[in-house]
Order: structure tokens, then C-alpha cells, then sequence
């Protein structure tokens, strides 16, 4: 195709918005998208109109007549037959089909052009991008390879090229091509963007470096590469030069809120949160109605346990946006931390009042009424959460805990009973039930409904937690550790039922190795205190007694008041030979549990002096 010619300008004319963007979010991230560009088919269907002509005389766009240089008495032969009108014919097909989100039919339209006009790079170029949009990388490489045979010079097209090797990780090759590009057009600035991150995501972070500093030096306004030499610093560890390029960033850019971000997440990874809400003061010197720095001061100080202050950058924000939600949740909820429920409740109702169907509002609201024992008014608010709510599961328990409150345990009963039958048999529906009636000393009752429960969903280790536990109460030991096992069964990590198990057979001193591998991993799934006294039991009964007394401080730090766990610690400590800390515990422990004889006579056989031998060891 010769330059200049009519067709290219055409081409170039009728695609001009019809090209290929790249968007860097990340040193990993580049997204391909097409630029819409359906305004240029109108403007393209009028040349196509100009030269395709329309019957002869007045009517047609070109009208025969005196001076026209046409013969009115000439056949008419359509110009569609031609080739040229023919490229543009189906070009124009693409244009309308890509429009319509129709990219098969824009592709295959395409494909009829370049066959009618093969020698036209800028065709082929952009067969490719048809292609790139049904993430067909195949087709699309061979299609800007055959652009770049028609026209070897073409910067776009090698860029093009380097874009799909960069989205298949082919990084070297993404890199020679933007390297051609470079060579062709030096000044072309997102080439040397695109090369530097090609070189990072191949971990060649010098050569990254210096691509940057390169474009840098010869357009010191190209913020983007300053703000990618950034977070390449900040990716290799340098936080000073992250620091440095940030600022410079900044500097032509004041008000730039992605730096601002960046930067103060600098301080923060360095765990410098003063030095990160100093950076986010700055973005509000330069933007003081940026709310999202401000929501960032406000979240650091909580993380600072600095609630007051929190309180009164929240509040700033109310003042200044009265319809932001997330600060209004915000103030409540560290209202409900600081245990104010006065202004707690406060706060989530002026939420509802803006926004009544605020769930999770409502919820906040509920909790802060019940806390200050509206249980009337609280029950009211848990009410209104509808079932189709993500909360609703946790407002059951509140529903059930207030029902029995207020003595109307029955209702409570209904309406879960309701659900049920409604086919909203969720595994937590039984549950609620079942502790609705253990609420109300029904075992039996509570053992049907979990029944049920395990019958409709027998693969939910949850249910099978309960039922043990449900059995357990009622003095059938083997029927809880039958429960328990299934449990574990279809969850073999169930920290719970492990820890059941475990410390039914501490207490008989049977299959101690395998209690401990059971408690060691019901610790890891939940460090709480009553496994770690299961464990530290579990030592005991090994003779481990240096590290039975480790868990069992442990545990008892977590549980001070827990007679059991003291009870066990003192058992400890005499087996250590440290009779005064035993004697010290145990008496804690018979003080909370008085009728505990085994621990009297633990304190009377420490009066008289006994050794080890009388406490089961031997």
C-alpha cells in the first residue's frame, strides 16, 4: 500500500479511536480493553455512502450533469463491486458488529477485508485486536506479525506484538518487541513504561531501574514511570529511594491520592503508623475533603487503641458528608468497644434514620439495646432483620437469648419452628432449637431436634458437636463420644469434639498419646483456655509435669475463676515438688467449688506432708 494514500487516511480516520489501551495497577497488572469507538462508524458510513454513490441523477451523492465530468447516459456500475469499497464495506460490518458486542461476526468481517486488501498493515493490526477481545492469542499474534510484514516500521504494531506476549508471561519476548519499539521512536514514553515493568516481572529489577530513569531524564513530567520507579523501589526493599521517587511524584502532583496511599502504606508495612498519618495529613492539606485519608487516620487510630481521637476525625467526616455510612458505623462501633451503649445507640439510629434498610446498622443497634438491657426494645430491632439477611444466623442467637429473657422462650420455639417448615432448614436452625429447649430444661426435646437436624443434614459436623454435647449433659458418656467421632469424621480438625475426646481419655488415663496428638491439634485450630488445660492435663498424666505446668499457667491466665483448670494446675505443681504454689491454687479452687472433696483432701494430704506417691502417680 502506498503512503498517503487514500485508503490509509481512511483507515486511520475511521479507527483513530479504535486502538489498544494498557492500564498498569501494579507491577503485575496489565489489562488489555478496547477503546469504543462506535462514534467513528457513523462518520465511516458516510464515506462509504460518498463513494459507494446511489442511482444516477439528482438523487446520488455525486449527480451526473454539465460540468460533472460524468456521461448521464453511462451505464451504472455499482462501486461496492470494487475492491476498495469492498474493504471498507466489511470494515465498516466489524465496526457495527464490534458495537453490538458481536466480536465473531466483527472478526470474521475483518478477516474478509485483509483478504480483499492484504497488503494493509493497519488491517491486520487490527484483526488483531478482534482477536485479543475473544482472548484468542494465537490468532492475534500471527495477525500483528503479518502488520509488521506489511509495515516493519510500525511502532504500534510492536507494541501491540510486546502487549500479548506481556498478558502470556512471555516476558523476553514482550521485551524485544518494546525494545524495537524504542528504537523506532525513542520519544515513545509508554514504551519504555511497558519495557521497565517487562524487565521487573522477570525479576531483572537493574535493568527496570535504569529503563525508568532513562524515560525519567527525558520527560521528567511522565509521572507514570515516577510513580513505577516507586513501587519498584518499594518492591526491592528500598525504602528510602521508594520514598524519594513518591515525593517527587507528589511534587507535581500535589493532590495525587494514589501516592499519598502508597507512601503512608510505606510507613505502615515499616510499622511507623505516626509517620503514616503524618503522610495522610499532608494528602488533606493538598484535598481537605479527601474522606479516604481521613477514614486511613481514623482506622490507624484505632490500631493505636487511640479511640477518642478516632472518634473525633469520624465525627469531622459526619460534619462534613452527613450521608457517609461508613463513618457513622465507624463512631458506633467503637461507641459498643467503649462500652457506651447510651451513644451507641444514638449513632446506629441516626444511620437507620438515613437508611432504613441498613442490616447491618440494625444489628449494631439491637446488640447496643441489649447491652443496656432493652431487651423490649432490642427484641423489636432483631425482629426487623429479615431471614433472607447474610446477619440473619447471628440474630437468631440474639432472638433466642432475648426471647428467654423476656420469659417467651415458647414464641421463640415457634418461630423457628416456622421456619423450618417454611424450607429454611439451615443446620444452625436446629441448633437455635435445640438450645431454645435445653434453655428451657427439655433434653429430650433438644436430642429430637437435633436428630432431625443430623437426619436432613448428615455431613454437618456442627450438629453431630452439638448432639455430644446435648448427651453429655444427660450423663451418656458413650452416646456424646459416638457424636463427638462423627464429628471428627467429617471434620477431622473440629477443634472441639478433638478436645472432647481428648479429655475423656486424660480422665481415664487410656490412649494418652493419641489424646495428646488430638489436643496438640484442637490447640492449633483454637488457642483457648480449656484445651490448653485439656493438654497441659494430658503432660500430667504423662509425667510431663514441667510442661503440664506451662499449659496449665497458661490456661489459667485465660480462665483465673475455672476451678477445674486450678484444680489440675495444683496437681502440677505438687507433682514439682512446689507444695506452697499447690496448696495457694487449690485453695482458690475449693473456694469457687466448695463441694469438691477430691480437691479438700488434695489440701488435707499437703497438711500432712504426702509425697507424689498419694496422688495417683505411681
Amino acid at each position: 500500500m502506498v503512503p498517503g494514500s487514500w485508503k490509509n487516511r481512511y483507515w486511520a480516520f475511521c479507527f483513530a479511536g479504535y486502538s489498544l489501551r494498557i492500564t498498569f495497577t501494579g507491577i503485575d497488572t496489565l489489562k488489555y480493553s478496547a477503546v469504543n469507538a462506535s462514534r467513528w462508524f457513523f462518520w465511516g458510513l458516510l464515506v462509504l455512502l460518498g463513494l459507494c454513490g446511489c442511482a444516477k441523477g439528482k438523487g446520488g451523492l455525486f449527480p451526473a450533469g454539465p460540468g460533472t465530468g460524468l456521461d448521464p447516459e453511462a451505464v451504472y456500475v455499482s462501486r461496492v463491486e470494487h475492491d476498495d469499497s469492498m474493504a471498507m464495506f466489511y470494515f465498516s460490518q466489524a465496526r457495527l458488529q464490534a458495537g453490538e458486542g458481536n466480536m465473531q461476526g466483527a472478526v470474521a468481517s475483518l478477516k474478509q477485508a485483509v483478504a480483499i486488501d492484504p497488503h494493509s498493515a493497519y488491517l491486520h493490526r487490527l484483526l488483531a485486536e478482534a482477536y485479543l477481545q475473544l482472548d484468542d492469542f494465537k490468532e492475534a499474534i500471527r495477525a500483528v506479525e503479518d502488520a509488521l510484514i506489511q509495515e516493519p516500521e510500525s511502532v504500534d504494531a510492536h507494541l501491540l506484538l510486546g502487549n500479548i506476549h506481556f498478558n502470556l508471561e512471555n516476558n523476553a519476548k514482550a521485551a524485544e518487541s518494546y525494545r524495537q519499539a524504542i528504537e523506532l521512536d525513542p520519544e515513545r514514553q509508554d514504551a519504555y513504561l511497558h519495557l521497565a515493568i517487562a524487565y521487573a516481572r522477570s525479576e531483572d529489577m537493574e535493568q527496570a531501574v535504569d529503563t525508568l530513569k532513562t524515560i525519567i531524564n527525558k520527560k521528567p513530567e511522565f509521572v507514570a514511570a515516577q510513580l513505577t520507579l516507586a513501587r519498584l523501589y518499594r518492591e526491592m526493599d528500598l525504602r528510602v529511594l521508594s520514598e524519594e521517587a513518591y515525593r517527587k511524584v507528589l511534587l507535581q502532583n500535589p493532590g495525587f491520592e494514589a501516592a499519598y496511599v502508597e507512601l503512608g502504606g510505606l510507613y505502615e508495612a515499616s510499622e511507623d503508623v505516626p509517620g503514616a498519618i503524618k503522610i495522610y495529613r499532608e494528602a488533606l492539606i493538598a484535598d481537605p475533603f479527601n474522606f479516604a485519608m481521613r477514614h486511613h487516620i481514623a482506622r490507624l487510630m484505632v490500631l493505636q487503641d487511640r479511640l477518642d481521637d478516632a472518634l473525633t476525625e469520624l465525627t469531622t467526616i459526619v460534619k462534613m458528608r452527613p450521608e457517609d455510612f461508613e463513618a457513622r458505623r465507624k463512631i458506633g462501633l467503637i461507641h459498643l468497644e467503649q462500652e457506651n451503649w447510651d451513644a451507641a445507640v444514638e449513632t446506629f439510629g441516626e444511620v437507620l434514620d438515613l437508611d432504613p434498610e441498613q442490616d447491618q446498622a440494625r444489628f449494631y443497634l439491637g446488640t447496643a439495646l441489649e447491652r443496656r438491657e432493652d431487651f423490649e426494645q432490642a427484641l423489636t430491632e432483631f425482629e426487623k432483620i429479615e431471614p433472607q439477611s447474610k446477619l440473619y444466623p447471628e440474630t437468631l442467637s440474639h432472638l433466642g437469648f432475648l426471647y428467654h429473657r423476656l420469659e417467651r422462650t415458647d414464641q421463640a420455639i415457634a418461630a423457628i419452628k416456622k421456619r423450618i417448615a417454611e424450607q429454611d432448614d439451615r443446620p444452625e436452625m436446629y441448633s437455635y432449637l435445640a438450645s431454645l429447649y435445653e434453655g428451657q430444661d427439655k433434653p429430650e426435646e433438644a436430642l429430637k431436634a437435633l436428630g432431625k437436624g443430623v437426619s436432613v443434614h448428615p455431613d454437618e459436623p456442627s450438629l453431630y458437636y452439638h448432639l455430644g454435647l446435648v448427651h453429655e449433659k444427660q450423663g451418656h458418656r458413650e452416646a456424646a463420644l459416638s457424636a463427638m467421632r462423627s464429628a471428627i469424621e467429617l471434620d477431622p480438625e473440629q477443634p472441639e469434639a478433638l478436645n472432647f475426646i481428648a479429655y475423656h481419655y486424660a480422665e481415664l488415663g487410656e490412649n494418652l498419646e493419641e489424646a495428646l496428638d488430638m489436643a496438640q491439634r484442637a490447640l492449633a485450630q483454637k488457642a483457648v483456655g480449656h484445651i490448653m488445660d485439656t493438654l497441659g492435663y494430658i503432660y500430667f498424666k504423662l509425667e510431663r509435669f514441667e510442661e503440664a505446668r506451662e499449659q496449665l499457667e497458661k490456661a489459667s491466665q485465660l480462665l483465673p475463676d475455672d476451678p477445674v483448670v486450678l484444680e489440675h494446675l495444683g496437681d502440677a505443681y505438687m507433682a514439682l515438688g512446689q507444695q506452697q504454689r499447690a496448696r495457694t491454687v487449690l485453695q482458690k479452687s475449693l473456694k469457687l467449688d466448695p463441694e469438691n472433696v477430691e480437691v479438700r483432701k488434695k489440701l488435707e494430704g499437703l497438711d500432712r506432708g504426702l509425697g507424689t506417691g498419694d496422688w495417683g502417680l505411681e
